[in-house]
């Protein structure tokens, strides 16, 4: 049924780690022994008999009542004491074991609807069951284990808004300024390995009476070592360079990692002509044409989509065209994989498989580049906060609440969502340029 297709597919995409949904099923399978509530004598049995693998969800969550919810407030509680999990922690686990349990009972709540449905056309008659209010909800959001565990959820998520950082993130916290320098340190480099590279090439064609071709990769066998140097050198330059522009997106479209990952070439990631004014020593304005690279998003493409819908183009920075329009042109070729996938439309590319970046090797290009030239495991979800941080925080920009909601816009999320979730000022940062009001009104 289209109930249970949906529910298959919320399931798949379950926010929770694959590690973490183990040991939380390891642990409630424990629990279900332990506390009686899932008659726990058939589960010592089952564990004599060596059957402790077949337990399933349905041992776990017999059925949809909120006493059903037992199992997991239990393995809440022991993460809490044992683990010591923050309370933001938890609100991923729970969102997760929410989107599980619908899992669960989707198959048994599509042929109830069925039933009810057959019944209504043969009798006239409806349930009197009162469905919920929400837009957004489903017959699943009616059940009284998933609206128990909706409660939990929404208790931990009030108390990680409150709850101060579990981790040390002055390990990973750059300032925005930090990071743009990471970006010229990591441009200076590739300079230089493209200058190295471009050098050797010349002594190779002088040496060979230009029959080494530009494009080395292709050099057909057997090759001289030189050339065969030129080719490490070239993928290697060809890796840098992917590194550099996706930190320097991420400065121009400070985004979910996703939208880099996803970039496809003439689809999302689209090189269009646009007209840039210069001015004139005569105060004139001079209108010329030039070409920039912007990324376009359906509704299907970032993860806000459904409440945003189709995103309006979102550029990058005109001074990255000439080192985009290069990076295609002459090394992302030396990242294709020529045998399994000759023809990727995907703009970033695996250096050994050429399959599109991962979340992982995206995430670890980014920790890193900051890492090797400011010793910060900065990651890419930190950068949308340190943005929005210093936009906020530096007077000199004294950006609008309008320039902060375009902002915020312009990176997927609402205004409240970039106070709360975004703004990594301190306490005393925000109440700041209140104490320097007051100041000026009461200056005596």
């Amino acid at each position: 049924s289209s109930l249970a297709q949906s529910s298959l597919k919320t399931a798949s995409a379950i926010t929770i780690r694959k590690q973490i949904w183990e040991r939380a099923r390891d642990k409630l399978t424990n629990y279900s022994g332990r506390i009686g509530d899932l008659d726990g004598e058939k589960y010592v049995a089952m564990q004599k008999e060596g059957m402790k693998s077949n337990i399933s969800l349905y041992d776990i969550f017999p059925d949809s009542r909120t006493e059903s919810t037992a199992p997991i407030l239990q393995y809440v509680i022991w993460m809490r004491s044992q683990r010591q999990i923050s309370p933001n922690y938890e609100a991923n686990i729970l969102r997760g074991l929410i989107k599980l349990v619908k899992f669960r009972f989707a198959s048994e709540l599509s042929t109830s609807i069925s039933s009810r449905n057959n019944s209504v056309n043969t009798t006239g008659r409806q349930s009197s069951a009162v469905p919920s209010t929400s837009k957004k909800s489903t017959p699943l959001d009616d059940l009284p284990i998933i609206a128990e565990l909706r409660n939990i959820h929404r208790e931990a998520g009030s108390k990680g808004k409150k709850a101060p950082r579990s981790s040390d993130e002055g390990k990973k916290w750059l300032e925005w300024t930090e990071y743009l320098e990471v970006i010229d340190m990591l441009k200076a480099d590739l300079l230089k390995m493209i200058e190295n590279y471009e050098c050797q090439l010349e002594v190779a064609l002088n040496k060979s009476g230009n029959d080494v071709p530009d494009n080395v990769q292709n050099t057909p066998k057997p090759v001289s070592p030189n050339v065969k140097s030129l080719q490490k050198q070239r993928k290697e330059i060809a890796v840098i360079f992917q590194h550099y522009l996706i930190l320097a997106f991420f400065s121009c479209v400070p985004d979910r990692q996703r939208t880099f990952r996803e970039l496809e070439l003439g689809r999302n990631f689209l090189r269009v002509e646009t007209t840039i004014s210069n001015e004139r020593e005569n105060n004139g304005r001079d209108d010329s044409s030039s070409f920039i690279w912007v990324i376009k998003h359906t509704a299907d493409d970032y993860k806000t989509g459904g409440a945003y819908g189709e995103r309006p183009p979102l550029p990058l920075h005109p001074s990255l065209t000439p080192a985009i329009d290069d990076f295609l042109d002459r090394w992302r070729p030396a990242l294709v994989n020529e045998v399994e996938n000759p023809s990727s439309p995907y703009l970033f590319l695996q250096p050994r498989t050429g399959n599109p970046m991962t979340p992982n090797s995206l995430y670890q290009i980014v920790s890193r580049c900051c890492y090797k030239y400011k010793q910060k495991k900065t990651n890419p979800h930190l950068l949308r906060d340190m943005i929005v941080t210093h936009v906020r925080k530096n007077a000199d920009y004294s950006a609008s609440e309008k320039e902060l909601e375009a902002l915020a816009l312009f990176m997927g999320h609402s205004i409240r969502m970039q106070r709360e979730s975004y703004d990594r000022r301190t306490l005393g940062q925000k109440v700041e340029p209140a104490i320097q009001l007051m100041k000026i009104v009461n200056s005596f």
